[in-house]
This record gives C-alpha cells, structure tokens and sequence, in this order.
C-alpha cells in the first residue's frame, strides 16, 4: 500500500480488503480527521504525499500514518502497508488498528462530512469490521482515547449517529443481510 498511492471506490476497496494478504488482526477501526487540509485545501494525490512528506519528515514517522484517506469526493486513498500497525492514537494502543484520515475538519463551523465522503467512510469501516468479524463498537473516534484533549475526528461528529448508520449499513439493526440505511445523512450532533 505504500507509494505510489491509490485512488479506490468503494468497491475497489472492499475487493482489496477481502484479497489481502493479512499477517496481523484487526480489532479496532480508529476514525481521524486531518484538520488540515480542510476541503478547501485538498488537492487530490498532491495533497495525500504532501501528507506523506510531513509525516515523516515533521513526525518522524517511517511512513503516512494511515492505512487509508477518504477525500471529499469519496475516493478512497491507499496509505500505509495495512500490516503495519499505523501511527494512529499512541499511548502504546495502535496495535491491532485499522486507522483511517478523513480529509477535513469537521469541528462544528467547518467541513461538512456528508455525501460521497460519508458514504466512502461509511463503507470502509463497514468493510473492514465485516472483515475481522467485528462489532460495529469496534470504531475509535481519536477524542474517545482519555490522554487526548482532541475533538478528532471533529466536533460536529456524533458517534452515536455514526454508530447506528453503520449497524443500518451492515443490517445488524433490522436483521437483513444488505439493509444499508440512510447512507447520505451525515453523522453530524
């Protein structure tokens, strides 16, 4: 997964999840919002290796921090080889995360996350929780961790809304096998 990075649909991605080669378990997805760039700023494959480049040349990282980014318009970009654990909450808890960057700043007076972007979020956390078997609880929002004073992955974000789009989405609410909910809402308070 590492560069060149990938632009995926959400098809393309759920594909890949399934024909990976998996040497490490999955147990918690970890929601994060870039803050920068806001969608304002995104420049598509420019701005996911400029998040590259400060990854690791600001944080001293040994590559992106996330396995995937989801980008305003839905695509889903590829990151961080997904058997590597990412560089996500610290506090010695990335192990066994997925983490996944969505670009923007959803605090409450910015970004709006909706649309193609909360529906490629949507289905990649559906996917992967699908994948290793996991409840849909299994989602971190970052500002969940209680070392952290963050809003990540924004205040305008409620999990609890989340949460229930993504049981609808994976027809763990009504039973049925592919009920998908209202995918277009946004998760917002």
């Amino acid at each position: 997964m590492p560069a060149p990075f990938r632009a995926l649909s959400p098809e393309a991605f759920s594909r890949e999840i399934g024909g990976y080669s998996w040497k490490r378990d999955v147990w918690r997805v970890d929601l994060h919002h870039t803050w920068f760039p806001t969608h304002g700023d995104y420049r598509g494959l420019e701005s996911i290796e400029r998040m590259c480049r400060f990854h690791v040349c600001n944080r001293g990282y040994e590559d992106i921090a996330q396995h995937v980014t989801v980008a305003p318009d839905g695509a889903i970009w590829t990151g961080r080889d997904w058997n590597r654990i990412p560089a996500s909450i610290g506090c010695g808890m990335n192990v066994g995360a997925f983490m996944i960057e969505m670009v923007g700043n959803f605090d409450r007076g910015f970004d709006r996350l909706h649309g193609a972007q909360l529906e490629s979020t949507l289905a990649v956390i559906a996917a992967v929780q699908h994948h290793f078997r996991l409840p849909v609880q299994s989602l971190l929002f970052h500002r969940d961790v209680p070392q952290t004073d963050k809003t990540c992955p924004g205040s305008s974000l409620d999990k609890g809304v989340m949460l229930r789009q993504l049981a609808a989405r994976r027809g763990l609410a009504s039973g049925r096998g592919h009920d998908r909910g209202d995918e277009r809402t946004a998760a917002v308070a």
